[in-house]
């Protein structure tokens, strides 16, 4: 029975959404299984310590890696339904290659030179998501490219375009499959992905191979009179002081319903010093700031009955400038998140990924730049 109003899926858009839940579990049990297994190890090892650090290293990189999946499916699944949200910034080209260098780990960045053409050439795009865009194109091309060879970007003069190409082996055949998965190298962007971004931001990403050369070429809107960016300009990195600072206990309260999350938050805290309490939702949170008022919150959006956003401004209503809220988010920090953010009166935004040592690095940094 069709409910009315309710628009039904097409072919189409059902089977891309079960391709993209098929790939999503492949790439999860791909970046999990060595952690499963480095688990059994410790067990047989009887958890010695020098097996222990091996066994961090490689949960850490499998949670990496299992986060940056679920980073850019996310992605994928707004990419394909429309809804993602994207800027409109006038970027200079050199600008987008160094930006993607950034994400780049340092063995691919290497291999990437940019050529001197257009690079001053002014493109209009979200200069986050175009920088996802070419590390999706360089890490692809770096795969494929010869051994010992590198990958040249081009930003092209006239209508603003970078060109990437690299020296191929004369047998290898890229194709339009490359553009078919939702998975991308290493748990990141996809080129299927990749070109819908461009596609949104009414540009194109193709690819052409002849040879014994593989050609991507991204174009992109240019950027005209008037044009302006829609979101904040990233704020410099805090700068470290020369004196050091005798470390004072901070009192923090985390907010989450996840009591594994508070957890792992307050046994990594302690022992830095921190004096931590925690609520597994709002009502408890607001009991709190009566009998441990906190100087730091830091609270997960998708709380019951009450969520972060709603929280966070009454714990600004009634304590003012006297806490600093944190978000914790699961999701995208996507500008859109951000200015929410700042709206509910948040101060910080931190990425679940990043961890407790994270955050120990912002509250740490932000206290030595107002001393």
């Amino acid at each position: 029975m069709r409910v009315p109003g309710v628009t039904e899926a097409s072919d189409d858009q059902k089977r891309a959404s079960r391709s993209l839940l098929r790939d999503l579990a492949h790439e999860l049990r791909d970046a999990l299984s060595p952690v499963s297994a480095s688990i059994d190890l410790l067990r047989v090892r009887h958890f010695q310590a020098d097996t222990a650090r091996v066994v961090a290293e490689r949960v850490e990189r499998g949670l990496r890696r299992a986060f940056a999946t679920l980073e850019s499916f996310a992605v994928a699944e707004q990419a394909d339904s429309g809804t993602l949200t994207l800027a409109a910034v006038p970027c200079a080209l050199a600008d987008i290659f160094v930006a993607a260098c950034e994400l780049l780990s340092t063995d691919v960045r290497e291999r990437c030179i940019l050529a001197a053409d257009g690079q001053g050439q002014a493109a209009l795009a979200d200069p986050a998501r175009a920088a996802q865009v070419l590390q999706s194109v360089l890490l692809y091309a770096s795969i494929v490219a010869l051994p010992a060879t590198q990958v040249e970007v081009r930003a092209l003069a006239g209508p603003p375009r970078l060109r990437i190409g690299c020296h191929t082996d004369a047998r290898f055949e890229p194709g339009e499959d490359w553009f078919a998965s939702f998975a991308g190298p290493g748990g990141g962007l996809a080129l299927r992905t990749a070109r819908r971004i461009m596609e949104l931001q009414h540009g194109t990403l193709e690819m052409a191979r002849q040879a014994g050369e593989c050609t991507f070429v991204i174009r992109f809107p240019p950027a005209r009179t008037g044009n302006h960016a829609e979101i904040p300009a990233p704020q410099p990195a805090p700068q470290a002081d020369d004196k050091p600072v005798a470390p004072r206990p901070l009192r923090l309260l985390i907010v989450d319903d996840n009591a594994e999350v508070r957890r792992a938050y307050r046994e990594a805290l302690l022992p830095l010093g921190y004096v931590v309490t925690e609520a597994a939702e709002a009502d408890q949170a607001l009991a709190r700031l009566d009998t441990d008022a906190p100087e730091v919150a830091l609270i997960d959006i998708h709380l019951p009955r009450i969520n972060g956003y709603r929280l966070a401004q009454a714990i600004r209503d009634r304590m003012g400038s006297a806490v600093r809220l944190v978000m914790l988010s699961g999701m995208s920090l996507d500008a859109t998140t951000r200015n929410l953010s700042r709206e509910a009166g948040f101060d910080d935004c931190l990425d679940k990924m990043a961890g407790p040592l994270a955050l120990h690095a912002l509250l740490q940094g932000t206290r030595r730049e107002k001393k």
